[in-house]
């Protein structure tokens, strides 16, 4: 069989797949040691409420592995919103984006930190797309939950835009309408990935489905 000289991006299943190999393999070849994903004040229950963020910004998988690992954060649950269609399926989303919900605990993280993340953590400026995944799906944009978030995006965004004036930050923000979890067997991360090797799954995501800087 004859291949051509093209780069031809690999499909998202594959990626995913060479992505648990290749964790897999450094693990047990080089005895990779990483943090816990969360500190152990997180994994008791929060005397306080805890509250919730949506962010888009590409494969719900990367943008899970994002923001699963950050201290504070407690749980994190991929699904689809800012489309008109109800009750929207992976192979049949409509004009609706992928997304992930960040559950956290506000002692130990803000909303602002995580604005912070999702502007570091991927391409803004692409549109409809990031890195190899191109699609109206993969479209950035912060789903904000009332005026106060609303204002925040904003603001964060003008930054954004003011680090460079040679293209448009295409981030959306929208407000909140409704959330919908994607079909359980997305819902992998936490599940599949032990906690210690939570941070090479976001470094080798980054390499595998794009990373913005």
């Amino acid at each position: 069989m004859a291949f051509s000289g093209r780069n031809v991006p690999l499909p998202r299943c594959f990626r995913l797949a060479l992505l648990l190999l290749t964790i897999s393999l450094s693990n047990q070849a080089f005895g990779i040691r990483l943090p816990d994903r969360i500190s152990s004040t997180t994994r008791d229950a929060p005397s306080e409420p805890l509250k919730s963020a949506v962010f888009a910004l590409g494969s719900f998988w990367r943008s899970e592995a994002v923001f699963g690992c950050l201290d504070g954060v407690v749980r994190t649950t991929v699904g689809y919103s800012g489309g008109s269609k109800p009750n929207p399926e992976y192979r049949s989303l409509a004009d609706h984006a992928e997304c992930v919900q960040v559950e956290y605990d506000p002692r130990l993280i803000n909303y602002r930190q995580l604005l912070d993340v999702f502007w570091s953590s991927h391409d803004s400026r692409q549109v409809f797309g990031q890195g190899p995944d191109v699609g109206n799906q993969y479209r950035s944009i912060i789903f904000a939950n009332g005026t106060e978030e609303s204002r925040l995006a904003s603001t964060s965004k003008e930054k954004e835009q003011l680090k460079s004036r040679s293209s448009i930050v295409t981030t959306q923000i929208q407000q909140l309408v409704v959330f919908y979890p994607a079909e359980p067997e997305h819902q992998v991360f936490l599940s599949i990935f032990p906690l210690h090797l939570c941070s090479a799954f976001s470094y080798y995501s980054f390499l595998l489905f794009g990373n913005a800087n």
